[in-house]
């Protein structure tokens, strides 16, 4: 169906409900101050266009293959079938959308003069699907009509409202959130204060972090090779505080030490967050020097994979792999030239390397750096093992507070430790099972004993040189 006669079809539908006798079906939109009054029709179900443009699928069209062919021509029969799987892969909670739509539609959809339906998207999906399934008879959606005078700006500020009024609807997630607000400033011409406004968000600097959480983002996903697509932002449980914290230090980093210690906090906190330890109370132990403090050396002390992943974080840099001196006249442009790598740089960046290809790869084997293979599945689970350890010690150590209180809160904590390992041999040092796992517990008796000696050493020091505690 042409653009002409989807147009014609719905002039003619609006025709007929006008000339209803008695009340008909109408809905008011956030329309030009205070919303209008919009008639509801029924059209075929074929009829509606899905909108390419829509906020939801924004981060999954990013990366999609057919990306171009569905931004130059989004009504074509193929681009509207990709965009009808977007649409349903981007709701979090479509099955459940899918049965409440059996039983009729609760919620009429959103349409232009010309046919595109700016909400209602997934449930036009649907309807389809329930219809091709022979679930329901009906072969209508019902829509109300905006008026021809509507332009895009518009548009895209109904899309926006629309969707944070929740029925059966999905909310956004974070990044289609975020992507919407940019669109909105950017292509709608709307300010950080009319958006606030208009979504009723707290206020115009909160709108303006948020567009800078989305510029965060888009630096992250840039810091590994592969880059990481959008939607590897995208959680079933949105975590913004993460990424609102994470902005705060950054900002902080850039201004005082500038763009490379900033890409550096980024990279540390990322490989956290892509092996899994995204929520909030775990990212927050993900700042300073943990990853090269605690992350190498626990993977050096432990199996081959572990060691191997370790020895290739800490290798030196080939002398082809060093930057290249900038082209002559590059100073002109202003910018200070790029400070070369450091070593705890090129740990991070090949751990967090190593950790996108792992998570890709799946079952499959990776090519380590010194050129073995080795299950992804090991390797991810190595690196998920000393970066939760890792987290683990960054938190301790933010909990002993300075470097003045720290020993007291390590043998505090090894105390106990000991008083835990002390009553689980008294449960079991008797039994003839335990026999096999004797030798190990003897083994680590004299570790721990050779360490304790160490520490009272130390504790006893004269030498300030030796021992030097700074608050």
């Amino acid at each position: 169906m042409t653009e002409t006669n989807r147009a014609q079809h719905i002039a003619q539908a609006l025709a007929q409900h006008q000339q209803q006798a008695g009340p008909r079906d109408t809905m008011r939109v956030p329309l030009r101050g205070n919303g209008e009054l919009l008639e509801v029709i029924e059209i075929p179900l074929d009829l509606p266009v899905l909108n390419a443009e829509s906020f939801r699928i924004a981060p999954s069209l990013e990366e999609h293959p057919q990306a171009d062919l569905v931004r130059t021509d989004p009504y074509s029969s193929a681009a509207q079938r990709v965009v009808a799987d977007l649409v349903r892969a981007s709701h979090r909670h479509v099955d459940g959308l899918k049965e409440s739509l059996i039983d009729g539609q609760d919620q009429p959809g959103l349409i232009t003069r010309k046919g595109k339906l700016i909400n209602g998207n997934t449930r036009c999906v649907l309807l389809r699907e329930l219809r091709a399934e022979g679930r329901i008879t009906t072969s209508t959606i019902r829509v109300a009509v905006l008026p021809a005078d509507v332009i895009e700006p518009q548009e895209l500020e109904l899309e926006s409202v629309l969707q944070k009024q929740i029925e059966h609807k999905d909310t956004y997630n974070l990044v289609s959130e975020l992507m919407m607000l940019k669109k909105l400033h950017e292509d709608a011409g709307l300010t950080d204060a009319a958006i606030a406004r208009r979504l009723r968000l707290r206020n115009a600097q909160r709108v303006t972090d948020m567009r800078a959480v989305l510029d965060l983002m888009e630096r992250a996903r840039r810091l590994t090779t592969p880059m990481l697509p959008l939607t590897a932002f995208i959680q079933e449980k949105d975590q913004a505080q993460n990424w609102f914290e994470l902005l705060a230090r950054v900002r902080e980093t850039d201004q005082r030490e500038g763009r490379q210690a900033g890409d550096l906090i980024i990279g540390r906190w990322l490989l956290a967050y892509i092996l899994g330890f995204n929520s909030v109370h775990k990212l927050r132990h993900a700042y300073g020097e943990w990853v090269e403090a605690d992350v190498v050396p626990d993977l050096a002390e432990g199996d081959d994979v572990s060691a191997t992943i370790a020895e290739a974080a800490t290798a030196a840099e080939p002398a082809s792999e060093q930057p290249s001196t900038r082209p002559p006249g590059v100073e002109l442009l202003g910018d200070e030239p790029s400070a070369p790598l450091t070593s705890e740089t090129t740990a991070v960046k090949r751990l967090l390397n190593l950790a996108v290809t792992a998570t890709k790869a799946g079952d499959a084997e990776i090519t380590l750096e010194n050129g073995e293979s080795a299950p992804a599945v090991e390797v991810k689970e190595a690196l998920q093992a000393s970066v939760g350890r890792g987290l683990a010690a960054s938190k301790r150590r933010s909990l002993a507070g300075s470097r003045l209180q720290r020993p007291a809160f390590g043998l505090t904590q090894a105390r106990s430790g000991l008083k835990e390992a002390l009553d689980a041999l008294d449960e079991v040092a008797e039994l003839p099972e335990f026999a096999p796992q004797r030798e190990n517990v003897l083994l680590l008796i004299d570790e721990v004993t050779e360490l304790l000696e160490k520490v009272a050493e130390a504790a006893q020091s004269d030498d300030s040189d030796a021992a030097e505690f700074d608050a």
